[in-house]
């Protein structure tokens, strides 16, 4: 069986945001295959993302060539656009397809990512 960890690391403190991803869980690709997806407000570049990724992960949607499709703000355009909602998977997980989708009522739009994973 596998292990699956909605993530939302929601605070404006950056420390937080820091101490909060680099408290996920790494993977390393035996027992149970781990998946991450949630807000991680970070994009592809930030340092703790990039650490977590190296513990084991890919992000799916960079993984198929959609890693730059923005996911928030989804409302009224207040920032600039950036890609700060990841599904992490393990590197034992084939990712198909990712799909970036506007969510009614939210600023963040869903990322949908379908996934094969490993046999026993």
């Amino acid at each position: 069986m596998g292990a699956l960890a909605a993530v939302n690391a929601i605070g404006s403190d950056a420390d937080g945001i820091d101490r909060a991803i680099a408290a996920l869980p790494g993977s390393d690709s035996r027992g149970d295959v781990r998946i991450l997806a949630g807000d991680l407000n970070a994009t592809l570049d930030h340092p703790e993302l990039r650490a977590l990724l190296d513990r084991g992960y890919i992000d799916a949607a960079d993984a198929v060539g959609v890693g730059l499709r923005p996911t928030w703000p989804a409302l009224k355009r207040r920032a600039l656009p950036v890609t700060i909602d990841h599904v992490l998977v393990d590197r034992r997980v084939r990712v198909e397809k990712v799909t970036v989708v506007q969510i009614p009522r939210t600023d963040h739009r869903a990322v949908i990512a379908v996934l094969r994973l490993p046999r026993h």
